[in-house]
């Protein structure tokens, strides 16, 4: 299966996400914080898929892109910034740092299935 990895502190979004892409057949690996986020991603090389919120402790979805932009085993895989909470120009910050794609929450399946078949790999 395909594994995913959300940095995600709000319990409530992370169950919803999680659970939306578990019903599409993926595995999810849950992380309250991008710090722990990031670990996870080395931990794990099979890890097709970043989502990160914005807003969350030990690093915000910003500083996590950078470091996942900036780590050579890491630096491809695709990452999608989530957030109800930035204005345009946290969202082209964002993107220019390296994120693959900015969705709004609360998240539409519908997008997100939408950019996982552009954009992610799958087994």
């Amino acid at each position: 299966m395909t594994k995913i990895v959300i940095a995600e502190d709000d319990l409530t979004s992370m169950d919803i996400l999680a659970y939306g892409l578990e019903s599409l057949g993926y595995t999810v690996i849950r992380c309250s914080d991008g710090l722990r986020a990031f670990h996870v991603l080395q931990d794990n090389p099979d890890v097709k898929l970043l989502i990160t919120d914005m807003v969350m402790p030990q690093l915000d979805g910003r500083e996590l892109v950078e470091l996942v932009r900036k780590d050579q085993k890491l630096k491809d895989i695709p990452v999608m910034v989530i957030s109800g909470v930035v204005g345009p120009k946290s969202i082209r910050d964002i993107l220019e740092v390296g994120a693959t794609e900015f969705l709004g929450k609360p998240v539409n399946l519908d997008d997100l299935s939408d950019f996982m078949s552009r954009n992610v790999v799958t087994e």
